[in-house]
């Protein structure tokens, strides 16, 4: 029963924790709409789905103003990404700095807490100024005490023009802990004109949008690809349901992987139950020939060590449901302590799957000892406890 309840419950387990993993970083890109478009750099076979310092970087600034100037794009947003030292009256926090555009707010749906995103003229004129997370602004500054104070990032000073609204965690970052400064001052900062990432919002239909924005880029950087083929591309665009399915995809392949291997302990408690039977049946011998002596059958005999099997191991089976259960709450909360968001959910197929399968083992490793015991000749069983 041990290893049945063991089994089972490292199946429910699995599978718990795969379906919470697929529902949370589907919440993380939920505040998408379709009519959103992530373009990066690197060809469709080159992509790992993060910006990576191992692409070469083709999005220019002038391609972000050329892309804001076309009529049926809505908004159009550019970002950079690294980490600096956060400086202010001696705390020193190492934080992840965002170089961004103005659209970004509305794209993304952020909310302001209090003063202002940063502006057009703020991005033109590279305007040394930052927007802070909302646990940013609570844990260095205090409520409401942050706007129109200085701040330091690395070597440059900014000043504090605005702090969002709670926002939790997007795409596994914390964004209440980041801070946005306009892209353009990053960028003379770090000496480049490339962003890595362009987030685009257009009314038009998913792929009438896509094939518009592939021919726009492809002409803006000079690729001869007429026939559309992705690889020759320099950059690489997908959707907010792109995403999705690559990920239902990768956790439902990660919950099968998980589910074959925790199924191995099954397995296992199959055979030590097969085997606790075989000894059973040794011991009781004298029962079983007494009880076939005044009239039992052999199927009456087969049927009572199938049941005595199946018991066992459908008790295995809900010791094994119970047990997984609370493994799964108890993993979902250590998980919540470090990456909030995280939702509790059991498998119903985790449950169907060990009750069926432990009653299954039951009838299958309980049938050979069972059918050995129905075969005894009673005058030899009696005769064996003499």
């Amino acid at each position: 029963m041990l290893g049945m309840i063991i089994g089972i419950a490292a199946v429910i387990l699995a599978l718990s924790i795969g379906e919470s993993a697929e529902r949370f970083i589907l919440s993380q890109i939920s505040g998408f709409g379709s009519d959103v478009f992530f373009m990066e750099s690197g060809t469709l076979e080159g992509q790992t789905g993060n910006p990576s310092p191992f692409v070469e970087q083709v999005l220019t600034h002038e391609d972000f103003k050329a892309l804001k100037r076309q009529s049926w794009i809505e908004r159009v947003s550019g970002n950079i990404f690294q980490f600096d030292i956060f400086q202010y009256e001696g705390t020193n926090l190492n934080t992840q700095v965002v170089g961004t555009t103005p659209d970004d707010i509305i794209i993304n749906n952020y909310d302001m807490k209090e003063g202002l995103y940063i502006s057009e003229d703020q991005l033109d004129g590279r305007a040394r100024v930052a927007v802070i997370g909302y646990t940013l602004e609570q844990n260095v500054f205090g409520d409401g005490n942050a706007v129109g104070k200085n701040l330091k990032l690395g070597n440059t000073n900014y000043r504090v023009i605005g702090v969002l609204e709670q926002i939790g965690t997007r795409f596994f970052q914390n964004m209440d802990e980041i801070v946005f400064v306009p892209a353009t001052t990053l960028m003379d900062q770090r000496g480049i004109d490339r962003y890595q990432f362009f987030s685009i919002k257009t009314s038009l239909p998913t792929e009438e949008a896509r094939y518009r924005i592939e021919t726009f880029m492809r002409d803006r950087h000079n690729i001869d690809n007429p026939e559309g083929d992705k690889s020759k591309d320099d950059f690489y665009i997908s959707t907010a349901e792109d995403a999705a399915e690559i990920v239902t995809a990768i956790t439902g392949v990660l919950q099968i992987l998980l589910a074959a291997i925790a199924a191995i302990s099954l397995l296992v408690g199959g055979v030590g139950i097969m085997n606790i039977m075989y000894v059973s049946v040794t011991e009781r011998i004298n029962e079983i020939g007494l009880r076939k002596a005044i009239g039992a059958t052999n199927g009456q005999v087969l049927r009572q060590f199938l049941i005595e099997a199946i018991m066992l191991t459908l008790g295995g089976g809900i010791g094994g449901v119970t047990l997984g259960m609370l493994a799964s709450w108890l993993a979902i909360q250590i998980i919540n302590s470090y990456l909030p968001g995280w939702e509790f959910v059991i498998s119903l197929n985790g449950i169907l799957f060990g009750v069926i399968v432990s009653t299954m083992v039951g009838l299958i490793f309980g049938y050979a000892p069972a059918r050995t015991a129905s075969k005894l000749d009673p005058i030899t069983a009696l005769r064996k406890n003499e």
